[in-house]
């Protein structure tokens, strides 16, 4: 009887253990990203000079479609250097992981990233400095596992702004976009599980 109240007890504690581990958030995936932009048939570059130049190259409006990249350790801090810090506008972070794409069509440009940090609280503070630059104008809150900045404007020339910054543990998700079509949006934060700019 008593080794039926230990096993019992242990299969208890096991549950406890699990279902605790199943809530807890876990950080913003890499592969979510890469597995959306595979979706997307968007091209896959791997070095990460070549999407520094097919980034800048959208943002200019002198290509289409989408480009994809995914770096660890030197390449992803050359991108965060080179394309979110480029003017030095924020603090030099150690980042140790990142994937990020762009996209650009006759509608407008689309870009993501998600980048992970060396550790949370160079996170966190990266996500206020850029959530309140790019979307401090809209909404900042909480949800499960993760918080946020999204804004979302509609300007007179019909062109369409929007802004998310999320942030889990170590983890930070950046959505930007200048385009009336905002599919390419809404199904990455659905991916995600994340509240969509256009809630704004």
């Amino acid at each position: 009887m008593k080794a039926l109240k230990r096993i019992a007890c242990s299969v208890l504690a096991l549950a406890m253990v699990v279902g605790l581990t199943a809530c807890a958030p876990k950080g913003f995936s890499h592969k979510t990203m890469q597995k959306f932009c595979d979706e997307q048939d968007f091209e896959l570059l791997d070095d990460e000079g070549d999407f520094y130049e097919e980034f800048v190259a959208k943002t200019a409006g002198q290509s289409d479609d989408g480009v994809y990249f995914y770096g660890k350790d030197k390449d992803a801090q050359k991108v965060y250097k080179k394309i979110i810090n480029r003017f030095e506008d924020f603090k030099k972070y150690d980042v140790t992981e990142v994937t990020g794409y762009a996209y650009s069509d006759h509608d407008g440009l689309s870009i993501g990233f998600v980048f992970t940090f060396q550790n949370e609280d160079d996170a966190k503070k990266f996500w206020k400095e850029y959530g309140k630059a790019f979307a401090g104008g809209g909404e900042k809150g909480d949800e499960k596992g993760y918080s946020y900045y999204i804004s979302y404007v509609e300007s007179t020339s019909t062109r369409v702004s929007l802004a998310g910054v999320y942030l889990n543990g170590n983890t930070v998700l950046i959505i930007r976009s200048l385009s009336e079509d905002t599919d390419l949006t809404e199904d990455l934060c659905e991916a995600y599980g994340v509240i969509s700019p256009t809630e704004a």
